[in-house]
């Protein structure tokens, strides 16, 4: 990993890192796990549109270093984390809530069940209060549709 330093003061600590290690450590972990990017940003600890900027540029280019805070929280997720995700149950109460207040924003509950990698009974059963747990990825892809909703609430629905 080189660090890239800020041309004001070299003799300081570096400010940012090289990108390009951690957008591949990234892109591993989920194509093993079998989990969207999203998952990713929830299980790190980070912004969710940090973790979008990394995979995907910002506007057309590609992201070339990033802080070291982003790539060592980056660094600590690993695909054996992720794909138990898929598996990890976790009480709904929380998730129900926020997929209420999605819906209620606007998000059309069918590309909010998409974006879950649910089915619609199941979205149902959560926000009508019938499943009393979720997997922790259904749990982790929620919060960070909320989160982007958050991050620019003139957004229709959930970006993909």
């Amino acid at each position: 990993m080189r660090a890239i330093s800020s041309p004001e003061s070299p003799a300081r600590r570096p400010i940012w890192v090289d990108a390009a290690p951690f957008r591949a450590h990234v892109r591993h972990a989920m194509a093993v796990a079998d989990v969207p990017w999203p998952a990713v940003a929830v299980a790190a600890g980070v912004s969710v549109p940090a973790v979008r900027a990394l995979l995907s540029g910002r506007a057309g280019r590609p992201q070339t270093r990033i802080e070291p805070r982003l790539a060592a929280r980056l660094l600590r997720v690993d695909a054996r984390e992720l794909t138990a995700m898929r598996v990890t149950r976790v009480p709904s109460a929380l998730t129900a809530e926020r997929l209420r207040q999605l819906l209620a924003d606007g998000v059309d509950p069918l590309r909010m069940a998409r974006w879950c990698q649910i089915g619609p009974d199941e979205l149902t059963a959560l926000v009508d209060g019938d499943a009393g747990s979720c997997a922790r990825l259904t749990e982790a892809l929620v919060l960070a549709a909320e989160r982007l909703r958050e991050a620019d609430p003139q957004q229709p629905g959930v970006a993909a």
